[in-house]
């Protein structure tokens, strides 16, 4: 059996332990009410376990497999490498999970990100333990925060969020709860920025395009339509609704996260010394 082989069984044996994990999880939270949204096709024909086993096996093999994007530059153990991972997927998940829309039941908004998080914890721990890299990188947590990039992923989301509800009219609860949406708005652009700064100090250099593209396009793109299709299996949700949300705040990111330099996902035992090297007036005295 070759390497790309035994990769793909690990991956879907990380997947199906997350998903069993998130149906744990699932059966010990109580059911929240809402008159909001009606149930499924799923719910109503009772196959809504069996969808969401499939699905759950799917999204979370998916989302695992996008650490293989990052693993090769990631500084600490295996398993901090992966427990960092999943810790970053857990930060998207729940910002998202306390979005104000109609049909979500207070309730909802502890219980749910609780499950969510302790599934995705346990499939970073298992990523790491499978899919870490074992050289021991230098660490990276001593590079300057990128404040000007997480602002622009923080206004792109901003912006694309008042098209949404202004332009689109996407499903919401702005009419009702404008200040508290805002209020969302704003701790999800920083939240997402703050994960894309971090992200990006371990994506393979290449062009700002190059990366955005990953960043926004895959890490942050890919995670976040899987999240959002959990919703139907449980909803009649309106699913081009749906898409068109996806999209924007997919669309926005990804347009922010081209105002990340070359220099922010730089190999940290370059860092200082490639300045150096860039500066004519550079010499031994100066420490390069």
């Amino acid at each position: 059996m070759n390497k790309t082989i035994k990769n793909i069984l690990k991956i879907f044996l990380v997947g199906l332990a997350t998903t069993v994990v998130r149906i744990i999880g699932q059966l010990s939270i109580p059911a929240g009410k809402q008159t909001v949204l009606a149930p499924s096709i799923f719910a109503q024909n009772g196959t809504m376990p069996l969808a969401f086993t499939v699905y759950g096996v799917f999204a979370y093999s998916l989302i695992a497999a996008l650490f293989l994007l990052i693993r090769t530059r990631m500084s600490g153990n295996r398993i901090l490498q992966g427990l960092k991972y999943g810790l970053s997927c857990c930060v998207v998940w729940i910002v998202y999970l306390l979005e104000p829309l109609p049909h979500v039941a207070p309730l909802d908004r502890i219980t749910y990100p609780i499950a969510d998080s302790l599934a995705l914890i346990v499939m970073g721990l298992l990523l790491g333990r499978l899919f870490g890299n074992p050289a021991q990188q230098a660490d990276k947590a001593n590079l300057p925060f990128s404040g000007l990039p997480a602002l622009a992923v923080t206004g792109c989301f901003l912006a694309g969020r008042m098209i949404q509800y202004f332009v689109f009219d996407v499903y919401s609860s702005f009419d009702e709860k404008p200040l508290e949406t805002v209020l969302w708005c704003l701790l999800t652009g920083i939240a997402t920025s703050c994960v894309m700064v971090w992200l990006n100090r371990y994506v393979d250099s290449g062009g700002r395009i190059k990366r955005a593209l990953i960043l926004g396009g895959l890490l942050f793109g890919v995670n976040l339509v899987l999240f959002n299709f959990f919703m139907p299996l449980v909803f009649a949700a309106d699913i081009p609704d749906l898409i068109l949300r996806s999209f924007i705040d997919i669309l926005a990111v990804t347009v922010g996260c081209l105002s990340f330099s070359n220099q922010e996902n730089a190999n940290p035992s370059d860092w200082g010394q490639g300045q150096c090297r860039k500066s004519e007036a550079c010499d031994l005295e100066n420490g390069c």
